[in-house]
């Protein structure tokens, strides 16, 4: 399948890949160019920018989270369409020294995608040349087709530079000024989303226009289009809402799912995942009935997964958005409740007013009915959240804690955790491949049943989260997609036909 495709990365973090990239997309959306956007790695922020520029959710393309459901991932939502990628952090920086896993060039290796490097220019001239060089020859299957000059501060600055890359035979697709007009706002969590941060349509129309200006627009089509057909993908992995559940919840993650957690929990193998139990679980596809999955949308929490969501609604799901910002109630007639992350401790004042709203969410949970929280939504669920000012706000109290904001960073990384008894979400024992970013603590007043226990390599790290009367939540972000028979087991467990 032919698939226009290239991958920007980056020689670090901060070289300006996020507002490149979503220039790039911008400048060839322009061009009438199908444009599907996509993010390396779990960040949900960077999406939102490319959403903007195209007119069309992006997604993430995340080894640990999605492990070898990614090409089929990629390949359903980049039909018909070119994609645009952009790395994370720098070229070959993964979950180790070693491998380069879950890099920008380990994504673009499976996918078989060709790289444009962006190279800071602003504190250098012929160094640049030896920079990319190192870049080019470090990994001998990595595709590198030209570089990007971000921040050249001078035309003499850039003719030193041109003339060092010549001996490299890599062309230069562009050459960026620095302008300091044209950068994107920041904050404690990275980047300010667009709907958020009042980013108007000029600032995206103004991007365009400068990578119109600066970058070879055709040249980057024509790499775009010489990108080899997308034949890599195996039968199994034809559609993430496969109903075989028979490969079980660690679909092949290389080295990274090769531990022997029963040996800590006293479980035995075949209770590992869902895909055991596949006579307990219904098909909701051949139902008339639709799973109704509130879905918590607004300022305070936005933070979710676009492939997962389609996920759900593949497995028969209709999404209903409310806001507990806005809404004086839930939606009528809802099965479960799903709370994503996001920006609560921006708007505490506002969530904690809206008592209505909290009424409304407490009756839901009386009911005995399914509710789901991530990090924001999770902290939401407590007694109280405390602001980074110091001001405690109540919130739903459906959780025997409280939670409050911090200056330094509390929770980073990639997780792996255990589920340590049956819930929604699948029986004891289960495996979930997540991931954590938070600038925030909870506090419990008492020990209470946690969701997981997180390992690091084969030992136990930590045990996180609530979970108690269908209420599962905690810090962990999860993506769906790469484990659909998690959504499946909750849809279906939950059923009401």
């Amino acid at each position: 399948m032919k698939i226009p495709r290239l991958v920007l990365a980056g020689t670090h973090s901060g070289v300006g890949k996020t507002t490149l990239a979503t220039g790039l997309m911008a400048a060839l959306h322009k061009r009438q160019r199908p444009i599907q956007g996509y993010k390396v790695g779990p960040d949900y922020i960077d999406p939102s920018y490319h959403a903007a520029a195209t007119g069309r959710a992006s997604r993430n393309l995340d080894r640990w989270l999605l492990g070898d459901r990614l090409p089929s991932v990629f390949l359903q939502s980049s039909q018909d369409r070119w994609a645009v990628i952009e790395g994370v952090m720098g070229m070959f920086d993964g979950m180790s020294g070693t491998a380069g896993f879950g890099s920008t060039a380990d994504v673009a290796k499976l996918l078989k995608a060709p790289i444009i490097l962006i190279v800071d220019a602003s504190s250098m001239s012929r160094s640049a040349a030896a920079l990319v060089h190192g870049f080019k020859t470090y990994d001998p299957e990595v595709s590198l087709q030209g570089v990007i000059l971000n921040r050249v501060k001078s035309p003499a600055q850039e003719k030193i530079i041109r003339e060092a890359l010549l001996e490299l035979e890599i062309p230069v697709l562009g050459v960026l000024p620095k302008e300091t007009s044209l950068h994107l706002p920041e904050r404690h969590l990275g980047l300010i989303p667009v709907g958020e941060g009042g980013l108007l349509e000029g600032f995206i129309e103004s991007l365009a226009e400068f990578m119109q200006k600066y970058l070879d627009l055709e040249q980057i089509e024509k790499i775009m289009l010489q990108a080899p057909d997308f034949l890599e993908i195996t039968q199994s992995d034809n559609n993430i809402y496969n109903d075989d559940l028979s490969s079980g919840l660690n679909p092949g993650i290389e080295d990274l799912n090769h531990i022997d957690i029963f040996k800590n929990n006293n479980l035995k193998q075949g209770e590992s995942g869902c895909a055991n139990r596949r006579g307990d679980l219904l098909d909701l596809k051949a139902s008339d009935h639709k799973f109704r999955l509130g879905l918590a949308w607004d300022e305070a929490f936005l933070f979710y997964y676009q492939d997962a969501l389609d996920l759900a609604e593949g497995l028969n799901c209709s999404l209903i958005p409310f806001s507990p910002l806005h809404d004086l109630a839930l939606p009528d007639d809802l099965d479960g409740i799903f709370l994503g992350g996001g920006f609560p401790e921006l708007h505490l004042q506002e969530l904690s007013d809206n008592i209505s709203f909290l009424d409304s969410l407490r009756g839901f949970a009386a009911k005995g009915k399914s509710i789901y929280a991530e990090c924001g939504g999770y902290m939401y669920l407590g007694k109280s959240i405390t602001s980074f000012e110091g001001k405690e706000l109540p919130m739903a109290g459906l959780i025997p804690m409280k939670a409050e904001m911090t200056k330094r960073l509390q929770g980073i990384g990639y997780r792996r955790g255990v589920f340590r008894e049956d819930n929604f979400l699948g029986p004891r024992g289960t495996v979930v491949r997540g991931h954590e970013f938070h600038y925030s603590r909870v506090i419990y007043e008492s020990e209470v049943p946690a969701v997981y226990e997180l390992f690091k390599g084969e030992q136990p790290d930590r045990l996180e989260g609530y979970m108690r009367n269908n209420l599962v939540a905690s810090y962990l972000h999860l993506n769906f997609a790469g484990q659909p028979e998690l959504m499946q087991h909750w849809f279906t467990s939950q059923w009401r036909g």
